[in-house]
């Protein structure tokens, strides 16, 4: 992301409502829609450290997917993949936390049920925050705010786009039209991308197994 404009992203389901302003990325989501909108990269990646910040309204739902695919036009979702969910629910707080998105359904691979202390990652509302993810062969690590969320072995997803997810936006919530969140530093390293790699404390899990889906519509 270049501070400027949306070269080298595409938007993937408009209606989508995006400006570029301070050198972020400003989202809100869009009344009347009933299909996730997605900000992505034009390229796909494999292997790489990627790294993003972002602040929000608490209450805004988004998520940043990585090794996500295109899918058919008759899916709910125009990208499945991995993904990191922005979490609005303030009973939860699992901003962070790591699962499979399908649009109608999802998988989580690693919630944060057991980690008080990315828990509590997050920086106040309207505060910034840094998200770093490493995905080098199976392994995945996230760490928010430089508290690890994340560290699994999963094969589901090899290579694909970086996205920005814009969740839809059911009738009986226009209110929420007025959340906002915003994205800016976005970089990413694909080329000797072990040598930057860090350690994580979280033990690995081994989710390649884990397949079972919670369906919502």
């Amino acid at each position: 992301f270049n501070g400027k404009n949306l070269d080298g992203w595409s938007i993937v389901d408009p209606p989508v409502k995006a400006i570029v302003e301070d050198s972020s990325i400003l989202i809100h989501m869009m009344p009347h829609t009933s299909r996730h909108s997605f900000i992505r990269t034009n390229r796909q990646f494999e292997d790489f450290i990627f790294e993003i910040d972002f602040k929000r309204d608490k209450l805004m739902d988004s998520g940043v997917m990585f090794r996500c695919e295109s899918t058919p036009d008759s899916a709910f979702s125009a990208l499945f993949g991995y993904m990191i969910k922005i979490d609005p629910r303030p009973e939860r707080l699992w901003t962070g936390g790591l699962f499979v998105d399908y649009g109608n359904g999802y998988s989580w691979i690693q919630t944060l049920e057991n980690n008080e202390a990315a828990r509590k990652a997050e920086n106040e509302e309207g505060e910034w925050n840094r998200l770093r993810v490493e995905a080098i062969g199976d392994e995945i690590k996230v760490w928010l705010n430089e508290i690890p969320t994340v560290h699994v072995s999963d094969n589901r997803y090899k290579i694909g786009y970086i996205g920005l997810k814009i969740h839809y936006l059911n009738n009986n919530k226009e209110e929420n039209t007025g959340l906002i969140i915003a994205y800016r530093n976005v970089r990413i390293v694909t080329e000797n991308v072990s040598e930057y790699a860090r350690s994580m404390t979280l033990p690995i899990l081994d989710t390649s197994k884990n397949s079972a889906v919670k369906y919502f519509r």
